[in-house]
């Protein structure tokens, strides 16, 4: 399993860099109208300089993605829960987020900090609710299976 959710933490590494990259160019234009690889907050914090910023930003957005990745191991262990597994993931991934999204400058201020952490909140329990609900229809079609099997050996 370990080797598992290291090579998920390695894709997720090089997903969460290019992303956050991605979204770092769509979204930043400088103030002379050429396209910036990073926020203005951690470009002051890399005194000016593109390329340490782009690096960071590529550090920290690639270990968001692995954390995310390698969180999916929860669902694996066979003795844990869906809801604690989902709940553990989640906290992982919203914790996580606060500060990096602070640190990098993905954020302006803490209602939009807040507003986005409450959306990924809603998005685990929408994603808990479907798979709630479709291993509860599959254990269903299990059991009508078996009471049918059963039925035959009499």
């Amino acid at each position: 399993m370990l080797k598992k959710t290291l090579k998920a933490a390695g894709i997720g590494f090089l997903i969460g860099a290019v992303i956050g990259n991605l979204i770092a160019i769509l979204t930043g234009n400088s103030d002379t109208g050429g396209v910036t690889f990073a926020s203005q907050k951690l470009l002051d914090m890399a005194g000016g300089n593109s390329t340490v910023a782009m690096l960071l930003q590529s550090l920290f957005s690639g270990l968001y993605g692995a954390v995310c990745f390698a969180g999916m191991s929860f669902y694996e262990i066979e003795r844990m829960p869906l809801a604690a597994a989902t709940a553990l993931h989640c906290a992982l991934i919203v914790l996580l987020f606060i500060p990096i999204a602070l640190l990098l400058g993905w954020v302006s201020d803490i209602g939009t900090l807040l507003i986005i952490s409450g959306m990924q909140l809603i998005g685990f329990f929408i994603i808990w609710l479907i798979m709630y609900f479709g291993y509860k229809k599959q254990i269903r079609e299990l059991n009508e299976m078996q009471k049918g099997f059963n039925n035959k050996d009499k």
